[in-house]
C-alpha cells in the first residue's frame, strides 16, 4: 500500500472511528488509483471529512467540495445518530455507502479523473435533474459506492 504523505486527512465525528475512517479513505485511493492506473498528486492537500448532523428537512446526505486553489477537500457526510435514525444494519450501509461515495469523488479530485462515460447515452443537458444524475463522475461514485463499502467500509458497519 502507498503512503500519500502529502495528504493530511482529519476526521470530526461524534463515535470515535476516525482512526477506521482514515483508514477506508486510504485504502479507497489505493484502490481507485491502481485500478484506474492514475498518479494521485504529489501538492499538499488537506482532507477534513465531518461526520455531521443536518437540518430535519435536508435530502442531502453527503457532499464534497473543494477550494479554488485544490489545497483543501472538505468531504461531509451525515450522522444518521444526530438524526435520531435507528441504529439497525441498513441504516449503517446506508451511511457507509455515502461516505464510499463521497470519498471517490475526493480521488476523482486527486488524481484528476473525470468519471466514466457510458457510449450513446443521449442527456438533456439543460434538465439539472437529468445532468446530475448521469454526470460522469457521479456515475463513478454510484458505480464504486457499493464495492468500496463492501471491501474496507466494514470496519465500521
Amino acid at each position: 500500500m502507498k503512503k500519500f504523505n502529502n495528504l493530511k486527512v482529519q476526521v470530526a465525528c461524534l463515535p470515535e472511528c476516525e482512526k477506521e475512517i482514515k483508514k477506508i479513505f486510504f485504502d479507497i485511493l489505493n484502490d481507485y488509483s491502481q485500478r484506474f492506473s492514475v498518479e494521485v498528486t504529489d501538492d499538499e492537500v488537506k482532507i477534513n471529512i465531518c461526520i455531521i448532523e443536518y437540518d430535519e428537512g435536508s435530502e442531502s446526505q453527503g457532499l464534497t467540495t473543494f477550494s479554488e486553489d485544490n489545497k483543501k477537500i472538505l468531504i461531509q457526510v451525515r450522522d444518521p445518530f444526530l438524526s435520531n435514525f435507528e441504529a439497525n444494519p441498513y441504516v449503517m450501509e446506508q451511511f457507509v455507502n455515502i461516505l464510499c461515495h463521497e470519498m471517490v469523488h475526493a480521488c476523482q479530485h486527486l488524481t484528476g479523473r473525470k468519471g466514466f462515460k457510458v457510449r450513446g447515452m443521449h442527456i438533456d443537458k439543460y434538465n439539472p435533474q437529468e445532468a446530475y444524475f448521469f454526470d460522469s463522475e457521479e456515475m463513478e461514485a454510484r458505480a464504486l459506492e457499493a464495492p468500496y463499502s463492501t471491501f474496507y467500509g466494514y470496519i465500521i458497519k
